[in-house]
């Protein structure tokens, strides 16, 4: 199926740029929303080669639109928990991190990974990091950040 999944071969020529990036922010929404239902059925069933797909698709969704930073951000999410593939999870979120340092969803993933694989340090900096950030969509996770990195501190302490 994901091999069918072509992007209309449209000149850029003949449509003009705003409409091309629409067509193009659209196409990739759709195949990301695609790979949102295998990720679904991949955690109601428990069957790997569905999350193995939405990777395929979250993965051709970032390449149709190199700026679609959610696709990547989920694939990183799939590929850490339910494939058990931390290292190629961490070059995903080092590299959202690379284009915006800032990039809350991230930054959290990245430290999750990190105490996950006993990398404490490494944690409790971006969690530190996590807890500076502004803005609200940090402050549901504010409490639960607040006591891993207190967590964190005895270990290394």
């Amino acid at each position: 199926m994901l091999s069918r999944l072509r992007p209309v071969n449209l000149s850029r020529s003949t449509v003009c740029k705003g409409t091309w990036l629409l067509i193009r922010f659209l196409w990739a929404w759709l195949v990301y929303t695609w790979g949102g239902l295998h990720r679904y059925f991949g955690n109601q069933s428990s069957i790997r080669s569905e999350h193995q797909a939405a990777v395929r698709y979250f993965t051709k969704a970032h390449e149709i639109d190199p700026t679609f930073r959610r696709a990547l951000l989920e694939r990183g999410v799939l590929l850490w928990r339910e494939l058990g593939q931390p290292d190629q999870a961490l070059a995903d979120f080092n590299r959202l991190l690379e284009d915006d340092p800032q990039f809350a969803p991230a930054l959290m993933n990245r430290g999750m990974v990190a105490q996950n694989a006993g990398r404490y340090r490494e944690a409790l900096a971006d969690f530190e990091a996590f807890l500076e950030l502004p803005g609200s969509e940090i402050e549901m996770y504010r409490l639960e950040v607040q006591r891993t990195i207190a967590l964190l501190r005895e270990m290394v302490a």
